[in-house]
């Protein structure tokens, strides 16, 4: 959905975006009632503050701060820190980009059986680690990763620069291989 000529409705807004947020929100919650739960909270945000809406940005990037941030606020008052992360790639493609890679190959398996096992015990541990880094780091390097979005998007939605944006992503990187080490010749 492109914003253009006329404000979007919230209607149209919310057929465009609600899965994408709720989708966020589980992710962030691992928690389906209280994914829908903040999911409801955020549009009555948008609802409220589609008025303030200057179509400054694309609608997605605006909805996509609002989420976050309510999703952050949730996570320091109810104290959860608990994330789902799904991955579809290997390790080493989520490290590739700008780092050196890890000196680990990971064994041809066989059986699709046991690569999808693989697979899940990868992403487990993987996850896990990701789950210990600091939020102010695990937040973009989810959004990059996970969500696809470009640092320009993050840096609009987290309400940093790019720079920073990159910085963190890097530094998120650099922890995670760190903290990867002991795994590296097991996953």
């Amino acid at each position: 959905m492109e914003h253009g000529e006329g404000r979007p409705t919230f209607e149209e807004i919310y057929g465009a975006y609600a899965d994408r947020v709720l989708n966020l929100a589980y992710r962030i919650t691992a928690d389906e009632e209280t994914a829908r739960d903040l999911t409801q909270e955020i549009f009555v945000k948008v609802y409220e503050n589609l008025g303030d809406f200057e179509q400054r940005s694309h609608v997605f990037t605006w909805i996509y701060r609002i989420a976050i941030n309510h999703i952050t606020s949730y996570l320091r008052k109810e104290r959860r820190r608990r994330w789902v992360f799904f991955m579809d790639q290997k390790l080493s493609d989520v490290l590739r980009e700008g780092e050196e890679q890890p000196a680990f190959a990971v064994p041809a398996i066989e059986s699709s059986a046991e690569r999808k096992l693989e697979e899940q015990e990868r992403a487990r541990i993987v996850w896990s680690i990701i789950r210990s880094l600091p939020p102010k780091y695990r937040v973009p390097l989810v959004l990059f990763y996970y969500d696809g979005m470009s640092h320009k998007e993050i840096s609009d939605t987290l309400g940093l620069s790019v720079a920073a944006v990159e910085t963190r992503i890097h530094r998120a990187k650099k922890q995670l291989i760190k903290k990867l080490e002991p795994w590296l010749g097991r996953i």
